[in-house]
C-alpha cells in the first residue's frame, strides 16, 4: 500500500508539473493572439461543417485499431471490437492524465483478458507507438523536402539524422540481436555504479526480446508503415476540414506535415486536457512554420481542441462502457506491477 501511495504522489507530481507547464504555454499563447479575433472566427462555424472533422476522428482510430490487431497477431488474436474501444479508453485516459497512462491500461487489459505478461504487454503497446515515431520521422523527412516552411536546414538535418540512428538501433534491435546484446556489453562498464549496471542489463535484454515481435515478413512491415500512412492521412484531413469549416482553404500536404511535426510535440510534457500544449504548439507549427496568420492558426487551433474534446469523451466512454471496465481495480493492477 506504501508503494502504491508513493507512486500515487509520484503521478499526481508530473500532472502538477504538466499542468503549470500548460499554464504557461497558455499565457505564452494569448500574448501571440488575438481572442476576440479567434472567437469571432469560430463563432461562424455550423455543425454541419464540422461533419467531416468528426468522421476523419472516427476514421483515425479505426485505422490504427486494425495496425495494433495486425501487430499483436504474431502473439495473439485480439478482436478488431476490443482494440477499437481499447483504444478508445486510452485517448480519454491519455487526454485527462497525459502521462501515458492509457498505454499502460491497453497492456493491463491485454494482460488480464489474455494472458500476455504484463511487462511485454506494455511494452508491446508502446513499441506499436513507436512504428508511429518511425512513421512520423521517415514522412516528415520527406515532406520537408518539397512542402515550403520556414523550418531552417540545421532542424530539418537534425530530424534526419535522428531517423537514420533510430533505424539502425532498430534493425539491430529486431534482426542483429547477438550484436546489439555485444553493444549492451560494451556499454555497461561504461556505467559507474553496479547495480545501475545490472537494472542496464537485465532492461536492455528486455527490450531486445520486446523487439522479436517486429521480426516477421516484410509485406507484413510494409503493410503496419502503410497503415499509419493513412492514420495521418486521416489526421491531415482532420486539420484540413477544420479550416474548410472556417471558410479557409490550407495546402492539404502541409496540412498532412503540420500533423506529423504535431505529433513530434507530444513527447513534450502535457497538462490534462493538453490545455495549453495544443494551443501553443498549433500556433507554433501553423503559422511560425508555415506562415498561416496567427488569429486563423489559432482559431483552427482552438475549434479543433473543442472539437477533439467532445469526440474524445463521448467515444472514451462508450469504450470504457462496452469493455465493461473496472479503472479504479485496473489502475490499481497497473500501480502495484508497477
Amino acid at each position: 500500500m506504501q508503494g502504491l501511495n508513493m507512486l500515487s504522489v509520484k503521478t499526481l507530481v508530473r500532472i502538477l508539473i504538466n499542468t503549470l507547464i500548460g499554464l504557461v504555454l497558455i499565457f505564452t499563447w494569448v500574448r501571440f493572439v488575438n481572442l476576440e479575433e479567434v472567437f469571432k472566427t469560430i463563432s461562424k462555424v455550423s455543425l454541419i461543417g464540422l461533419m467531416p472533422v468528426f468522421s476523419f476522428m472516427f476514421v483515425s482510430p479505426l485505422i490504427r485499431t486494425v495496425r495494433l490487431k495486425l501487430f499483436l497477431s504474431e502473439v495473439k488474436k485480439v478482436s478488431l471490437r476490443e482494440i477499437f474501444f481499447l483504444n478508445g479508453t486510452a485517448l480519454i485516459l491519455n487526454f485527462f492524465i497525459p502521462i501515458r497512462v492509457g498505454e499502460v491500461i491497453k497492456g493491463v487489459y491485454l494482460n488480464t483478458h489474455y494472458g500476455i505478461p504484463l511487462g511485454k504487454a506494455v511494452i508491446w503497446v508502446f513499441l506499436d507507438r513507436f512504428v508511429d515515431f518511425l512513421a512520423v520521422l521517415a514522412l516528415a523527412c520527406l515532406l520537408l523536402l518539397v512542402v515550403p516552411s520556414f523550418l531552417s536546414i540545421t532542424i530539418i538535418m537534425i530530424i534526419i539524422v535522428i531517423l537514420v540512428i533510430t533505424l539502425i538501433l532498430t534493425y539491430l534491435a529486431v534482426f542483429q540481436k547477438d550484436f546489439a546484446k555485444k553493444l549492451v556489453q560494451f556499454l555497461k562498464p561504461l556505467l559507474i555504479f553496479s547495480h545501475i549496471k545490472i537494472y542496464f542489463e537485465s532492461f536492455s535484454y528486455f527490450i531486445l526480446e520486446a523487439f522479436s515481435i517486429l521480426k516477421r515478413h516484410p509485406k507484413d512491415l510494409l503493410f503496419l508503415v502503410i497503415l499509419t500512412v493513412f492514420a495521418y492521412l486521416a489526421d491531415a484531413s482532420i486539420w484540413y476540414f477544420t479550416f474548410i469549416s472556417l471558410g479557409s482553404h490550407q495546402d492539404f500536404l502541409k496540412m498532412y506535415l503540420g500533423q506529423l511535426l504535431s505529433a513530434l510535440t507530444y513527447l513534450i510534457p502535457a497538462a490534462p486536457g493538453y490545455v495549453g500544449s495544443a494551443e501553443a504548439s498549433g500556433l507554433l507549427i501553423l503559422s511560425g512554420i508555415f506562415g498561416i496568420e496567427k488569429n486563423l492558426a489559432s482559431a483552427m487551433t482552438v475549434l479543433f481542441h473543442m472539437a477533439s474534446a467532445v469526440f474524445v469523451i463521448i467515444f472514451g466512454l462508450i469504450s470504457i462502457f462496452s469493455l465493461k471496465l473496472d479503472l479504479g481495480a485496473v489502475f490499481k493492477k497497473a500501480l502495484n506491477r508497477s
